[in-house]
C-alpha cells in the first residue's frame, strides 16, 4: 500500500518508518529542520523493539505526492484546519484517512473538508519522543493502532490495512467495530489527566496522591463518561476505575503535553481535549461543572498563546 504520513514528527515518525521498514511505500511529509534533516541524515528510531535508520522520502507539498491509499495525520489538533484542504491532491475515490489526533472531534473537522467517506477513526497508544530533527526514541514496548470505520462495519479496505498492519513489526494494530467507544476511552485517559495537569501544574505522581485533588480527577472522569453515553457512546461500567488505574501505574514524574503547552506559554490542544467535551456536554444538556470550570480557567491563557489576548504573568 501506498502511505503519506502527513507530519512527521514523533508519532507519526515513529509507524511511518516502521510502515517503511516492512516494505511498504511511505512518503513523509514535514517541514523546516525535521525536513531537511529527513532529506539529508535519514530517519532514524531507537526502540527496544529494533532500531532503525531509513533513507526516506520526504516533501513539505502534498501535490508533489499525488494520490496515496493511506493518510496518516500525524500533526496537533490545531493544525487540521490549516492541512486538511492541502491533503486534497493525495485523496482519490479510495483513499483512507486514518486519523490519530487526540480528542474527539478529529474526525468530523478532516470530514468537513475531505468527505466523511474517506476517514477512518484511529487512536494510537505509543510512547516516543522527537529527541531532535529525524531522531525518535520509543521509550516502551506499547506501539498499538486502534482503528476502525464509522460504520461500524470491518470493510475490505479496512481488512487490508489490517493486513499490512499485522505483518508490520513495532506495531500492534487493531481493527475495531466500536471507533467511538475507542476514542473516548482515550479521551477520558488524556482528557482528564491533562486537565488536571494544566490546573495544577503538577505531576502525576502529586495531584492523584491529594485526596482533593484526585477527587477532582475522578469528577473529571466522570463528565466525560456523561458526555459520551449522553451521545450516544456505550462506554464499560467500569471504565472510571480503569482509567485510574492505569494512570495510577504511570511514572510519579509524568507530565501530559497539554500540561507542558500551556506551562510553556504555547498554542495547546485545550479545545480539543476539554473545549470540545464541555461544548457537546452543554449542548446535551449537562452542566458538566469541573471541566467548565478547567476550561474557564485554562482560557485566557490559551487566548494569549494564540495571539487573540495580552497581558502579563
Amino acid at each position: 500500500m501506498r502511505f503519506a504520513i502527513y507530519g512527521t514528527g514523533a508519532v507519526g515518525g515513529y509507524y511511518g518508518a516502521r510502515l517503511a521498514d516492512a516494505g511498504e511505500d511511505v512518503v513523509f511529509i514535514a517541514r523546516g529542520d525535521n525536513l531537511q534533516a529527513l532529506k539529508t541524515r535519514g530517519l532514524r528510531l531507537d526502540s527496544a523493539l529494533g532500531n532503525l535508520h531509513l533513507q526516506v522520502h520526504a516533501t513539505d507539498d502534498p501535490a508533489e505526492v499525488g494520490i496515496v491509499d493511506v493518510i496518516i495525520p500525524c500533526v496537533k489538533t490545531y493544525h487540521i484546519p490549516e492541512i486538511a484542504p492541502l491533503m486534497r491532491p493525495m485523496v482519490g475515490p479510495d483513499t483512507m484517512i486514518v486519523t490519530t489526533q487526540n480528542g474527539v472531534d478529529a474526525p468530523d473537522e478532516f470530514g468537513k473538508v475531505l468527505g466523511m467517506e474517506h476517514v477512518l477513526g484511529g487512536a494510537v497508544r505509543v510512547f516516543v519522543i522527537l529527541k531532535e530533527p529525524g531522531y525518535i526514541y520509543h521509550g516502551g514496548e506499547t506501539c498499538s493502532f486502534v482503528f476502525g470505520e464509522f460504520n461500524h462495519h470491518r470493510t475490505p479496505r479496512s481488512l487490508r490495512l489490517l493486513e499490512v498492519m499485522q505483518r508490520t513489526p513495532g506495531i500492534e494494530p487493531e481493527l475495531t467495530t466500536d471507533i467511538e467507544a475507542e476514542l473516548w476511552k482515550k479521551e477520558m485517559m488524556i482528557g482528564s489527566f491533562g486537565s488536571m495537569g494544566a490546573i495544577t501544574r503538577a505531576p502525576m505522581g502529586i495531584y492523584r496522591s491529594i485526596p482533593e485533588s484526585r477527587a477532582m480527577l475522578i469528577a473529571c472522569m466522570r463528565e466525560i463518561k456523561q458526555v459520551a453515553e449522553a451521545i450516544g457512546i456505550s462506554l464499560p461500567n467500569d471504565i472510571v476505575d480503569k482509567t485510574l488505574a492505569f494512570g495510577d501505574a504511570q511514572p510519579a514524574h509524568t507530565t501530559s503535553s497539554l500540561q507542558r503547552d500551556i506551562i510553556a506559554g504555547r498554542k495547546s490542544e485545550m479545545e480539543s481535549l476539554i473545549g470540545a467535551v464541555v461544548r457537546m456536554g452543554h449542548a446535551a444538556g449537562l452542566e458538566v461543572p469541573v471541566l467548565s470550570a478547567i476550561y474557564a480557567a485554562l482560557l485566557p491563557t490559551e487566548m494569549r498563546a494564540r495571539g487573540k489576548l495580552e497581558f502579563e504573568s
